[in-house]
């Protein structure tokens, strides 16, 4: 009998003791592959909050660049990784144009959920104080007297920057030239000097240029008007209702991941997210801070696939 016993207890134990694992979560780091390159914007923001959710957690929060192909080779990286919680993706709106632009080897929206929205930068359109342009609807009267002809620059085919307008240009009846640029900085230096019409900027790019009067802000694509830029009116007050258009960066998840620790993760960058310190650095680059739940990010996403995959449709979009 005394061995039985025995052995019923060695038995329980060793069923408790993976139970027990799965119950202290995370146990491990926890890394946040980036899409893109260290050093830029999602790195800061990645760094930002995960140095809040490591203290929250009790363990670190490493931060993994993986950039190329649009996005798309950090998020076979992540798929590749286990469905446990401990490997996140940082993503953009890319993750929800790759669909209408490349033929990929898997299912965004099935084989990864939203985790958290993190923030939102929204797109400005800037011209040259020399061009006679003041408003938006200069631009779009100069568009219709000169179809096609009207040029603006973006960082990049195909970038929330390049579908803002495109978008703008669908509400307004109208046909500009686009011109990609490698990056915010060239286009902004062939505006300073004259060569295009307009160019779309995220705020943190333009900002500088806008303050110090070399360019000017002619619309601004968030609800509200920017506390960095006041003066500049929206798309929205400017009658176009839906153009609510913003670049925006958050986490992402293998679908597969337990909902518990879904929810852990999301509590924790949500609280990093409310930090007053982390607001007022947010803040001072341009970005919104959102959070809220996993499902109004799943959500966000599902309406910028369907979005931008019309306009990249009607304007016949796409990317070498």
């Amino acid at each position: 009998m005394k061995t039985t016993i025995l052995a019923a207890l060695v038995a329980a134990w060793a069923l408790a003791g993976p139970a027990g694992a799965q119950e202290a979560f995370p146990n491990k780091p926890v890394r946040v592959v980036l899409a893109y390159t260290g050093g830029g914007p999602t790195d800061f923001l990645a760094r930002l909050t995960g140095e809040h959710v490591a203290k929250k957690l009790g363990q670190p929060v490493l931060v993994e660049p993986k950039p190329g192909a649009n996005e798309r080779v950090a998020t076979q990286y992540v798929l590749s990784q286990p469905a446990d919680g401990y490997t996140v993706l940082l993503v953009a709106p890319p993750h929800t144009t790759n669909p209408s632009l490349f033929k990929l080897p898997y299912d965004g929206q099935k084989e990864l959920t939203g985790l958290i929205h993190l923030v939102n930068i929204p797109p400005m359109l800037t011209v040259n104080p020399s061009s006679g342009i003041n408003t938006f609807a200069d631009l779009v009267k100069l568009a219709k007297e000169k179809p096609g002809q009207v040029t603006f620059g973006s960082a990049g085919n195909a970038t929330s920057t390049h579908l803002t307008v495109e978008l703008l240009a669908i509400m307004a009846n109208i046909q500009l030239q686009h011109i990609p640029f490698k990056g915010d900085a060239p286009a902004i230096t062939e505006l300073l000097g004259g060569r295009i019409h307009a160019s779309s900027n995220t705020i943190t790019a333009g900002l500088p240029h806008v303050k110090a009067g070399r360019l000017k802000a002619i619309g601004i694509s968030s609800r509200e008007r920017s506390k960095l830029l006041p003066e500049v009116p929206t798309f929205i007050e400017q009658g176009y209702p839906e153009a609510e258009i913003t670049a925006w960066f958050g986490l992402i998840i293998h679908a597969q991941t337990p909902k518990d620790r879904i929810k852990v993760l999301n509590a924790a960058f949500d609280e990093a997210l409310k930090q007053p310190d982390v607001q007022e650095k947010l803040a001072g680059v341009g970005m919104i801070p959102v959070g809220g739940p996993p499902e109004k990010f799943a959500a966000h996403i599902s309406r910028e696939v369907e979005r931008w995959g019309k306009v990249i449709k009607t304007r016949g979009i796409k990317v070498e």
